[in-house]
């Protein structure tokens, strides 16, 4: 009869290992499509989007100096541009701290026509972006 003890015992530590093992799967898959961004935009022949990138600390304000933009998938009826500014925030709780921000420009080509594109912004966290451009 011992052993069965002991068997159930270890039984049920392996069940629980399981289930933390699941919540903590399912919660690491709802992390990463939540930093997934599945965006449909267009511009015309010639045109360009802006993407603005922000990298600080929403609590204490502190900036995290400028993201990165890595390219995933490159466009094909255009191309990526990238520059750096600082900009100063003008309302709620971070007001008046100049902070770093990317500005991530999509330059579409003289071709009209749909672009399939990714790329991530590397900050304080990873940030995908799947852009579906529609150039007109």
């Amino acid at each position: 009869m011992p052993a069965m003890k002991t068997i159930h015992k270890y039984l049920r530590i392996f069940n629980i290992i399981l289930v933390a093992l699941g919540i903590f799967a399912a919660g690491s898959m709802a992390a990463e499509a939540q930093n997934t961004r599945n965006w449909s935009r267009k511009v015309a022949r010639g045109g360009e989007m802006e993407f603005q990138w922000l990298n600080y600390d929403e609590q204490t304000c502190k900036d995290r100096g400028y993201a990165r933009l890595i390219v995933n998938k490159k466009p094909t009826l255009g191309h990526y541009k990238t520059v750096k500014r600082k900009f100063t925030q003008q309302g709620g709780k971070c007001s008046g701290k100049r902070l770093s921000v990317l500005l991530v420009y999509y330059v579409a080509g003289k071709k009209a026509g749909r672009d399939n594109t990714s790329y991530t912004i590397r900050g304080a966290s990873d940030i995908r972006i799947n852009l579906n451009m529609r150039v007109y």
